[in-house]
């Protein structure tokens, strides 16, 4: 069974978004804090019309939680942070742990909550110390609060007034993917838990593309009045140039076939055997075979060859190349350190992450989107996309992925 042995493999090693160690502690790099405040603009249907409105692109991180539209207030009189208080990003990150643990939410897996039935969407502000949480009925407020109790002082919720639970925007959201999303220009659908809404993105937004999409709502029964839209591009399959030995992710490579560089991932061992992982836009989908030099063709930079590249439709753009010819290090260029993995269902809207590409260098941004569908260029689709304000980070653990190996990251 060598493919279902290279399908968990590639999902083990894409168990969640590197944590670099040498990259620093939490906070946006000053060169990427533009683009977390950076104006959006976005549409929603009021009074019987399309309006066109704006906003900061994270915004809560731009604004105070009292000023936010559906503020409802906050669970602990106590907060996390002020003038000479910071507060302790890995204790948030426990509390947003705890409080998906209550929710028992899993959308890649159609898991929804039971617990908290009027949940709406989370989404955490690193530098504050907040969670913020879309949430309708006062009794689910209740079990929230005592759930996080035990991180009084240390971390505090803001409860917004949700109108639509997160079990139905998903709902909407397939619904959506089954229209000629071509036709309608559709570029993304994600059942956004920072918006309380059902989030699609138009290659262009025009009163004639407006009028064709609501006319498919209303067949849908979806109410116009939850979808926001929002200007998107189609997703960009974009492809440190030095040869680097050994390897390490973050540097270029080539397809020997294909042609073209393209950033490598990140790499790992498999018993005593060497993989590495990367984009599956780097090759061709449903191709393997394919040599890989790094950093330019030449017989003395061959590395290895892709050995799975599943073809599309599929729940991450990535693939893996078995190392037969290079040795690895499991560090990020330069300077980064893999020091853990964590699953997708575990990170959270406004969680603060880095990437290193060969094009765009190290950058920074705040997560904002988790499970988005996603419709690159080319033609086809790929879900439960994870968006950042750095770009789109691909790579998104895949529904095989949740089986533990013995694989290490040495």
């Amino acid at each position: 069974m060598v493919i279902p042995m290279r399908w968990k493999l590639l999902g083990i090693l894409l168990l969640g978004l590197l944590v670099l160690g040498s990259f620093g502690s939490a906070g946006i790099r000053s060169s990427d804090k533009g683009k977390t405040c950076q104006m959006v603009n976005y549409w929603v249907f009021e009074n019987g019309r399309w309006v066109e409105k704006s906003e900061p692109r994270v915004w809560w991180y731009c604004q105070e939680p009292e000023k936010v539209k559906g503020f409802m207030g906050f669970a602990f009189k106590e907060m996390p942070y002020g003038i000479f208080k910071k507060p302790d990003v890995s204790v948030l990150h426990q509390a947003a742990k705890d409080l998906t643990d209550l929710l028992g939410i899993d959308e890649l897996h159609g898991k929804f909550s039971r617990n908290v039935p009027s949940y709406g969407g989370m989404f955490i502000n690193e530098e504050k110390g907040l969670i913020f949480v879309y949430v309708k009925d006062e009794k689910d407020k209740e079990k929230i609060k005592q759930t996080l109790g035990k991180h009084r002082g240390k971390v505090n919720v803001v409860f917004l007034k949700g109108e639509y639970s997160f079990y139905q925007l998903v709902k909407w959201k397939k619904l959506v993917e089954k229209l000629d999303v071509k036709k309608l220009g559709v570029t993304m659908i994600d059942a956004d838990e920072a918006h309380n809404t059902l989030t699609i993105g138009l290659a262009e937004v025009t009163p004639e593309k407006l009028k064709l999409l609501e006319n498919e709502l209303e067949k849908l029964g979806i109410p116009k009045e939850a979808v926001r839209i929002e200007k998107r591009e189609y997703m960009k399959l974009e492809s440190n140039t030095d040869r680097i030995r050994p390897l390490v992710g973050g540097i270029q490579i080539v397809n020997g076939e294909k042609g073209g560089a393209g950033t490598l991932g990140y790499v790992g061992y498999y018993g005593s055997r060497k993989y590495a992982v990367t984009a599956g836009h780097f090759g061709d989908y449903g191709t393997s075979g394919q040599p890989v030099y790094q950093p330019t063709e030449g017989s003395d930079n061959y590395i290895g060859v892709i050995v799975y590249n599943p073809p599309l439709p599929r729940y991450s753009d990535s693939l893996l190349i078995e190392v037969t010819n290079a040795d690895i290090s499991t560090g990020i260029y330069s300077n980064g350190n893999v020091i853990g993995k964590r699953y997708s269902s575990n990170q959270y809207i406004g969680e603060i992450v880095y990437k290193v590409g060969i094009t765009t260098g190290k950058t920074s941004g705040a997560i904002t989107g988790k499970c988005v569908t996603s419709y690159p260029k080319g033609g086809g689709v790929l879900y439960c996309q994870m968006e950042a304000t750095t770009s789109m980070l691909v790579g998104i653990v895949g529904p095989q992925s949740t089986t533990t190996t013995e694989m290490k990251l040495q």
